[in-house]
C-alpha cells in the first residue's frame, strides 16, 4: 500500500527500477486490475526526448497502462536541465493563474525544466480517468513538486533527497535488490562476460552424456523428469537467503541439463510465477548463477526464468536482456512467447495465471 510520500519514491527510484535513472521519465502507476487504489502495479521508465516529443511520449507511456485501468500515478522527471526562465509559472494545464504584480522590474521567474512534458503526461492520465497523485522534479540530490511551485515566485532551492531515512529503500536493501550503476550494467548482468570455466564445461558434458545415456537404456521421461525437478528443488533451497550452501559444479551442471527437459522447464516456469517471496528470490539467484556461469548451449532455459523473474518483479530493464539472450542462446517458442508478452507490457497477474499450476509444481 502507498504509505510512502513523494520524497520516499524519490530517494527510493534507483531501488524501484534497479538503477539510477539520468534524464528519464518514471511514471509509477498504482492501483487498477483488481488492485487496492494505492497500491504500485507497473513502473515504466522512458528517457527523455527533445520538448517537440512531448505529447507524443506522454501518449505512448500512458498508453502502455490502459489495460491496467489505474488508478492514478506518480510522475516523476529525472533531469539535470537547469529552470527555464518563464514569465508565468503555469502550475497544472487547468488552473488559471493572474498576472504578476512585478512583472516590469523583473521580466521572468524561474520554473522546473521540462513542465510541458509533466502537463502532456497529466492531460493523458485525465483522460484516462488515472489521477495524478504527485508530480515531482529529481535533480542533483534534490527534488521539487511541480503543482507547488508558486507562480508569482517561481521554483525555489527544493529539498535534499534522504534515502537513508526511505523506507522503501530500507526494503530492498532488507529484500537483497540489486542496484547497479547504469542501464548498461543492468544488460550486463544478463550477459556474462567471461566464459564458462573448464571445470564446469566438463561437469556440463559429463551430465548431457548421463543423460543420454539414460535415454538410451529407455528410461522414461516422466521418471527423468521427477528426478530432474528434484535436483532443480535442492538447487532452489541451496539458494534461499541467508544460506551457506554453495553449489558444486556437478550439480549446477546436472541442474542446467535437467532443465533441457521441457517439463522440467515448464515446472520451472510455474514455480517463477508463484508467490512465495522467499523461493522466488531463491530461484532467480539459482536463474541468474546458471545464466552467468554455464556454457551457451545450456544458458537458454535459465535466461528464459532469468527473464521472467525480472519482469514478475518488475525489472523490465533486465527481463528484456535476459529473454533477448535465452533467444541467441537457442531460439524457442517460449522465450519468444515470453518477450512478447514483456515488450506488450503484459501484466504480471497474467502471466502468474498462465504459467502457475501448484500441482504441477510440487509433483516431484
Amino acid at each position: 500500500m502507498l504509505r510512502a510520500g513523494p520524497a520516499e519514491f524519490a530517494a527510493a527510484l534507483p531501488e524501484l527500477l534497479g538503477f539510477p535513472p539520468v534524464e528519464s521519465l518514471v511514471l509509477l502507476f498504482l492501483g487498477g486490475d483488481g488492485r487496492p487504489d494505492r497500491r504500485m502495479s507497473l513502473t515504466l521508465r522512458l528517457d527523455l526526448l527533445p520538448a517537440e516529443h512531448d505529447r507524443e511520449v506522454a501518449r505512448q507511456v500512458v498508453s502502455r497502462a490502459a489495460a491496467l485501468r489505474p488508478w492514478g500515478a506518480l510522475v516523476f522527471v529525472v533531469s539535470e536541465d537547469p529552470d527555464d526562465q518563464v514569465a508565468l509559472v503555469q502550475p497544472d494545464p487547468w488552473r488559471d493563474v493572474l498576472p504578476r504584480a512585478d512583472v516590469v522590474e523583473r521580466p521572468t521567474v524561474p520554473d522546473l525544466p521540462r513542465r510541458s512534458l509533466v502537463h502532456a503526461v497529466i492531460e493523458e492520465l485525465s483522460a484516462l480517468g488515472a489521477q495524478t497523485v504527485d508530480a515531482v522534479l529529481v535533480r542533483d540530490g534534490r527534488w521539487w513538486s511541480y503543482p507547488d511551485v508558486v507562480p508569482a515566485t517561481g521554483a525555489g532551492e527544493g529539498t535534499s533527497l534522504d534515502p537513508a531515512t526511505s523506507r522503501l529503500t530500507g526494503i530492498a536493501a532488507l529484500s537483497g535488490e540489486v542496484v547497479d550503476p547504469d542501464r548498461d550494467a543492468v544488460v550486463a548482468r544478463a550477459w556474462p562476460a567471461r566464459p564458462t570455466s573448464a571445470e564446469l564445461a566438463l561437469a556440463c558434458r559429463r551430465a548431457d552424456a548421463e543423460l543420454d545415456v539414460a535415454i538410451a537404456r529407455g528410461a522414461q521421461l516422466d521418471d527423468l523428469a521427477d528426478d530432474g525437478w528434484a535436483q532443480v528443488l535442492r538447487a532452489v533451497a541451496a539458494c534461499a537467503p541467508g544460506s551457506r550452501t554453495a553449489l558444486a559444479d556437478q550439480e549446477l551442471a546436472r541442474v542446467a541439463v535437467a532443465l533441457t527437459l521441457v517439463p522440467v522447464r515448464d515446472r520451472a516456469l510455474a514455480l517463477t510465477a508463484g508467490d512465495d517471496d522467499d523461493l522466488l528470490a531463491a530461484a532467480e539467484a539459482l536463474w541468474a548463477d546458471l545464466n552467468a556461469r554455464v556454457p551457451d548451449e545450456l544458458a537458454a532455459v535459465p535466461a528464459l526464468l532469468l527473464g521472467l523473474a525480472a519482469w514478475l518483479r518488475g525489472a523490465g530493464v533486465l527481463a528484456v536482456a535476459a529473454l533477448e539472450r535465452s533467444l541467441w542462446c537457442v531460439p524457442t517458442s517460449m522465450a519468444e512467447l515470453v518477450l512478447q508478452a514483456v515488450v506488450a507490457n503484459t501484466e504480471p497477474a497474467v502471466l502468474r495465471a498462465v504459467l502457475v499450476d501448484p500441482e504441477e509444481v510440487w509433483a516431484a
